[in-house]
């Protein structure tokens, strides 16, 4: 969606330019994911010892909470690098391979972030259909965004 404008423009995208831009997208995603979650495990971790002041060997314990929050954020910051690899290259790539059809490519954009809100509203415990009409709306703002940032033409 960040390279609308080059789509929505027909301008020629070469697929190795949709993979860098992709991977780019992917890493700068990953990062902030990783930080951030990362930070707030440590958080939650510094809040429970102070309360809870384990006596029996409280290095351990921290020790072992510590390597269970890097894992998570380690796990969490994969799978936003893999979904931003993902979406960033769905547009791209379809683009690319459809020949400069760009309504193809953002419908096929928009169904595929639909679909991805269908499976976050499931295993969220949330409503599908909220899921859907919101990520696709995400979509067509970050779709806009992209146009007037116009980060490829």
């Amino acid at each position: 969606m960040i390279t609308s404008n080059a789509i929505i423009s027909k301008s020629n995208i070469m697929l190795e330019a949709a993979l860098r831009i992709s991977l780019g997208s992917a890493v700068v995603g990953a990062a902030s994911f990783f930080v951030a979650e990362y930070g707030r495990l440590r958080q939650g971790e510094y809040r429970i010892a102070h309360l809870l002041k384990p006596s029996s060997n409280p290095g351990q314990s921290k020790t072992s909470v510590m390597r269970r929050n890097l894992s998570d954020a380690f796990k969490g910051g994969s799978l936003s690098f893999i979904m931003g690899f993902v979406g960033a290259a769905i547009p791209i790539v379809s683009y690319s391979l459809l020949h400069r059809e760009g309504i193809y490519s953002l419908t096929f954009s928009y169904l595929a972030l639909g679909i991805m809100g269908i499976f976050l509203g499931k295993s969220s415990g949330g409503k599908a259909s909220n899921w859907f009409i919101s990520l696709v709306i995400l979509g067509v703002i970050m779709t806009v965004a992209g146009y007037y940032l116009r980060i490829v033409s």
